[in-house]
């Protein structure tokens, strides 16, 4: 890695007393102070874990541009009009378009900003070992398991931006997989090399966070560092991240089998959000976020700022929402209602909480001839309960379902597949369940459906579509009055799947 990114690696975020918080990460960095001093204490390490977690909330990080922001507009879950993020929705052809001088400086924060958070990671992991005398109780595994956890998270975020999973570019330099902190300079390994790297240190922490208290179904704890596991990357997490690697490297058989662990537990550690708890009239009592299902999330303390800044409360140049349907006459032509399946002549996804509990229609002014919608995800209304408030999810356990039916669709079992598509579908109020007979094609459109509906504002439908782009996968702009997804971003560049490396970083690591 280039020496740049170090820059200040060695001040670590300390966040404040645990004692004055309910929620380790819902709090704002207080002060800086010298790795050396940090690392001291049990505590200290705790600090830097938590510093970790927190340089991920940045918004040029996941609390905005890697959940809501850049990657969503790429795959059109935005009208053009919002004046940021123009560029990226209206210009998918342009082979130059992460050239612009409006997109290029956003791709360079994702890679110096999750580089850093990988140093800072590194500096956990390269003196832990040796202080494991100043740890009590199972703090020393739990803490170095999340510290590896969290580094192989962030390699993956990085692999998918800026390196691709197919045949030839596994075999040719993908990202540097940078093990220590130090100046010196990682070189590239290849992508194969790049995936196996990530899953030895997602075994090790998983060998690490077999005394995770969320083993016993704890989410709760007097300790306040082991409070809420869920904003945590816990063991269940951890066995989530290892499933989605795993269908990187299109190895079906452990993904399959990592998703099945965490489904197994999933009533009892991971509930599927309560339908009160989305139909409730106050908002202030809903969970637009489905938090209950959260393996990993973020807790983001300047998250009703940033949604105000971009939702509900945005100027109208910054507003991101998207066109419901457009009337001519008798003729109707649909895009986001339609593509959940609810038209004129079509009810299926009618009663889809996605669409009903958290899509706000009439959210512009608008004719009768037009309506828009905007996600209220991450809506944090005044008086927000507190159980909800503050989340961005990274990790959902209805992922580990599509991942198991995607296993099963290339392992040939389609009514198995079926059945896991529809256990979402049925606990997002879907009352229609999908036939248990459906062919791989369409198994395969019913899967990129559940993607594209579950993950707006978390940017992942844009990686499903570059995982599984020689599936057929494309990205949906329009529906017809049957629900039929009919128009597609065809002109979606090849180019553009792989993000491009900082320009330093290509010239100093050739």
């Amino acid at each position: 890695m280039r020496k740049r990114l170090y820059t200040g690696l060695l001040s670590l975020i300390i966040l404040l007393s645990a004692t004055s918080c309910e929620k380790w990460l819902d709090v704002e960095p207080r002060t800086k102070v010298k790795s050396d001093e940090l690392l001291k204490t049990e505590q200290g390490y705790k600090d830097a874990l938590l510093g970790s977690y927190t340089l991920m909330t940045a918004e040029s990080l996941h609390g905005r541009e890697l959940s809501f922001g850049f990657f969503d507009a790429l795959t059109k879950f935005y009208e053009p009009s919002a004046a940021d993020y123009k560029d990226l929705i209206s210009n998918s052809s342009n082979s130059a378009l992460y050239t612009l001088t409006t997109v290029k400086p956003r791709i360079d924060q994702f890679w110096n900003g999750l580089y850093n958070v990988i140093a800072n990671t590194n500096n956990i992991l390269d003196h832990i070992d040796a202080d494991k005398d100043k740890f009590t109780g199972n703090n020393y595994a739990i803490i170095k398991g999340e510290a590896l956890a969290l580094r192989a998270f962030i390699h993956l975020e990085l692999f998918k931006i800026f390196a691709s999973n197919d045949v030839v570019s596994l075999t040719q330099p993908a990202i540097p997989y940078v093990k220590t902190l130090s100046t010196n300079v990682t070189k590239a390994s290849t992508g194969t090399e790049v995936l196996g790297y990530i899953q030895q240190d997602l075994t090790d922490a998983a060998t690490l966070l077999k005394s995770d208290p969320i083993l016993k179904g704890q989410k709760k704890s007097a300790d306040a560092f082991l409070n809420d596991r869920n904003f945590h990357l816990n063991y269940y997490a951890v066995k989530g991240l290892q499933a989605r690697t795993y269908l990187w490297q299109g190895d079906y058989t452990n993904a399959l089998e990592a998703a099945k662990e965490v489904m197994t537990i999933g009533n009892s550690v991971f509930p599927w959000v309560k339908p009160e708890n989305l139909t409730v009239s106050d908002n202030k009592s809903k969970d637009f976020s489905f938090s209950t299902e959260h393996l990993f999330a973020l807790s983001v303390f300047k998250l009703p700022t940033i949604t105000n800044n971009w939702f509900t409360g945005a100027s109208v140049n910054n507003q991101l929402y998207r066109k419901g349907h457009t009337t001519s006459g008798t003729s109707t032509t649909y895009f986001y209602e339609g593509l959940f399946e609810n038209t004129n002549t079509v009810t299926t996804g009618a009663t889809d909480y996605r669409l009903v509990s958290i899509s706000m229609p009439g959210i512009i002014p608008a004719d009768a001839t037009t309506t828009y919608y905007m996600n209220m995800k991450y809506y944090q209304p005044a008086g927000y309960n507190a159980q909800y408030e503050r989340r961005i999810p990274l990790i959902r356990r209805s992922e580990m379902n599509y991942i198991a039916a995607e296993c099963l669709l290339k392992l040939n079992d389609y009514p198995t597949a079926v059945g896991y598509l529809n256990e979402v579908r049925q606990h997002r109020g879907i009352t229609t369940d999908l036939s248990s007979s459906l062919s791989a094609s369409s198994l395969r459109l019913e899967i990129t459906k559940e993607y594209w509906k579950e993950f707006q504002g978390e940017g992942q439908f844009f990686f499903y579509c570059k995982r599984n782009r020689t599936e057929g996968v494309q990205i949906p702009t329009q529906a017809t009055s049957t629900g039929a997804w009919a128009n597609y971003a065809t002109t979606f560049s090849s180019a553009n799947w792989i993000l491009p490396k900082p320009d330093a970083e290509i010239e100093y690591n050739k």
